[in-house]
């Protein structure tokens, strides 16, 4: 399957977060078939290889992960993005402390 257009996905919500999604959960793949192939006895042909396809798709979803990125940290409302997925990620003390560090000129 090819990699989705990044321009289509920017429009839908949805299928971004299933796209985004769908990256973290081939890195996880990626990162035990990768290490596993020299234990499964794998040839260094066949290796390099695979090596070379996943860094091509990767550096593909890492071009559209920094563009996601770039729009983020351009938003007017990107502090309180940020401070809503570290609440989420039940780190909200130290979200409410960068944002009053922030307000109060620290940083």
């Amino acid at each position: 399957m090819g990699e989705p257009d990044i321009l289509n996905l920017l429009q839908n919500k949805d299928a971004l977060i299933k796209y985004l999604i769908g990256i973290i959960i081939s890195s996880d793949k990626n990162t035990v078939g990768l290490k596993g192939m020299k234990e499964r006895g794998c040839s260094t042909e066949f290796m390099l290889e695979k090596v070379i396809q996943v860094t091509a798709i990767q550096s593909q979803q890492l071009k559209h992960l920094a563009l996601v990125a770039l729009i983020l940290a351009k938003s007017s409302k990107f502090d309180i993005i940020i401070a809503e997925i570290m609440l989420e990620m039940g780190r909200g003390d130290e979200a409410l402390r960068a944002m009053m560090e922030m307000k109060l000129g620290k940083k």
